[in-house]
């Protein structure tokens, strides 16, 4: 072992990293990749032998200093993870080749796999989004879920029998440095308090938009009624960019001017429809990727994704890999993103920048705010569906996931989804996290600069400030030192 060494194991995971990013922006933008994930970790083996992982862990056992051992620690989950994306590389690349190829039949339509759901987004025909349903699960039950199955078994025994842990759920704790059991208490704490005024918006709005009972209703009609296409209008496609451009340059940041910060916003099929940031190079070669169909959504995604952007472009380019490439959780990340994202809520935002009237720009705050709600109480019925999944070991039992996400949200939840509704390492957990941290982070801002915050570009240099921290701190960190108090998810009344 005495070959390999700390900066070694760095090296290969910043290659690694670097040409995944590379892969999946190739992918992104329809073209063909020219190595598969396969071929990447085989070019880069040190962070995925066992004798590297014994070495980071005597290293580890050796720093006298805490933020040396924690470095060190954040390499070792940054091994197990590549560890674990080989050992499903096969099936992912696979994944991948029939979410491409795969179409759903929809009358006359023949809906590309891949756009099912912008698709849904659109479809304002309650019987076609029914159709699309039962094409959906005939797919899933005979294409996607057998692999992700597969997928999910091999990450399940890569956790207990190359790094020890019990299930999943202890592994992806340990990396995040957090308590599970506690997180869920809190959740189910929230979806009680927030039931009354959960039922009382949704039912109404579900019945005007739907035009049916809520009672029954398909998650595949909540994606329709989640699109909010009321305010579609005041956000054409040709608008897009400078919408969002004139939004960053309020608090200090020109797009024109950043040739480290790269957007492509063009429309062609083979495109992948989902929104998307990827750092390349962090900072140095960051790409924002959406495929814009017109409307609020659009604004919404880009808004996002340049939230990503702007993070990950103002880190410190000295920060050493461990606090650029790595992180435990990407919650700080995603703050960022909602933090933008939530924009929309602003009614003088979407005044000032969108050019809505006053009474619009009320309403769109009033009906996004409800949506936020439904999908914070989705997200807590995802996290607590698939803690008890990986508590019980019992990974094929679809019940837990129909069951928690009816009880959060109301709508209905097939059991041939659940699987490709579950996100990878806990994201669920990741985003609550972010909602609670975008909620402390807009307020601070707001109790500073005021409601226009985003024109101001000392708030600009406040976020820059965090951002040049990169990924060394903690979502809770970063906000007590920046903002006096942790992540603390909305109050709706």
């Amino acid at each position: 072992m005495s070959n390999v060494t700390l900066e070694k194991i760095l090296k290969d995971i910043d290659e690694i990293h670097r040409d995944l990013a590379r892969k999946s922006l190739d992918i992104r933008l329809g073209r063909t990749a020219v190595l598969n994930t396969g071929d990447i970790l085989e070019s880069h083996q040190t962070p995925l032998r066992p004798k590297t992982w014994e070495f980071l862990k005597k290293t580890m056992r050796n720093f006298e200093d805490k933020e040396g051992a924690e470095r060190i620690e954040r390499v070792l989950y940054a091994c197990a993870d590549l560890a674990i994306e080989e050992q499903v590389a096969s099936l992912a690349d696979m994944l991948n080749f029939y979410m491409e190829r795969g179409r759903m039949h929809v009358e006359d339509e023949r809906v590309p796999a891949l756009e099912v759901v912008p698709w849904l987004q659109g479809e304002a025909d309650f019987q076609k989004r029914e159709t699309m349903l039962s094409e959906c699960n005939i797919f899933f039950k005979g294409i996607v879920n057998p692999m992700l199955l597969a997928m999910l078994e091999l990450t399940i025994r890569a956790v207990k029998e190359k790094f020890g842990f019990s299930d999943f759920a202890a592994f992806c704790e340990k990396k995040k440095q957090a308590d599970f059991n506690k997180s869920a208490d809190t959740y189910q704490d929230y979806l009680t308090s927030t039931q009354d005024i959960y039922d009382a918006n949704m039912a109404p709005w579900v019945e005007e938009v739907i035009g049916r009972p809520f009672e029954n209703i398909g998650r595949f009609h909540a994606l329709y009624l989640l699109r909010i296409k009321t305010h579609d209008r005041y956000f054409p496609v040709e608008s897009l960019g400078e919408t969002v451009a004139r939004t960053f340059r309020g608090i200090g940041l020109d797009l024109s001017t950043r040739d480290d910060i790269k957007t492509n916003l063009a429309t062609y099929t083979s495109k992948n429809p989902d929104g998307v940031c990827i750092g390349i190079e962090i900072p140095g070669d960051v790409h924002v990727l959406m495929k814009p169909v017109g409307g609020l959504i659009d604004v919404e995604t880009l808004l996002h994704e340049m939230g990503h952007a702007f993070f990950l472009g103002h880190f410190d380019q000295d920060l050493p890999l461990e606090y650029r490439r790595i992180y435990r959780s990407p919650a700080l990340d995603e703050t960022f993103a909602f933090l933008f994202m939530e924009l929309i809520e602003n009614p003088a935002w979407a005044v000032n920048i969108a050019g809505m009237p006053t009474d619009q720009a009320d309403e769109l705050a009033r009906i996004t705010r409800v949506r936020k709600l439904c999908l914070i109480r989705r997200y807590i019925g995802k996290f607590l569906a698939e803690l008890e999944l990986h508590r019980r070991g019992n990974i094929k039992n679809h019940e837990p996931y129909c069951r928690r996400l009816h009880e959060a949200t109301g709508f209905v939840y097939e059991p041939q989804g659940y699987l490709v509704d579950m996100d990878p390492d806990f994201y669920s957990y990741d985003y609550l996290l972010a909602w609670a941290g975008a909620n402390v982070l807009r307020n601070f801002l707001e109790n500073q600069f005021g409601a226009e915050w985003f024109t101001n570009v000392r708030a600009g240099d406040f976020l820059r400030m965090i951002a040049s921290s990169g990924r060394r701190y903690s979502l809770e960190e970063t906000l007590i030192s920046a903002c006096g108090q942790g992540p603390s998810l909305p109050h709706f009344s």
